[in-house]
Parts: structure tokens; C-alpha cells; sequence
């Protein structure tokens, strides 16, 4: 079975991808996705930037 997301195959009776963990159902409603990703740069949410009309940086909690 092929992978929707990443197109890796997996075997017939995997529930989820081998490489990046994406629900293999084949009920297309079970691989519809109700969030957004949000596509901003790094750079672009310092102290006091407001992102998705809702939720301020009030300041840095780490790194990765």
C-alpha cells in the first residue's frame, strides 16, 4: 500500500506509514486534515508579533 503523503509503500495490513507515520485508512475522511499549517518565516515571529489574527510572541521559551 502506497503512502498518500510521502509515497513510500508499506505492506498491506500497516495502519500507518513506515516513514512518516500518515494514517493508511481507506476511508478518505480519516486522511483529511482540519489544520492549517502556517507558512512564516522564522525570522518573522519575534516579541510582539501577532500570527494567525490571534496569538502574540510574548518571548522565547528554547531552541531546537
Amino acid at each position: 500500500m502506497r503512502c498518500s503523503k510521502c509515497e513510500s509503500e508499506n505492506t498491506d495490513s500497516a495502519r500507518f506509514c513506515s516513514d512518516c507515520g500518515t494514517s493508511l485508512s481507506l476511508d478518505e475522511d480519516a486522511q483529511r486534515s482540519f489544520t492549517e499549517t502556517l507558512d512564516t518565516p522564522v525570522g518573522a515571529l519575534t516579541r510582539g508579533t501577532l500570527f494567525a489574527d490571534r496569538f502574540e510572541i510574548m518571548e522565547e521559551i528554547g531552541k531546537g
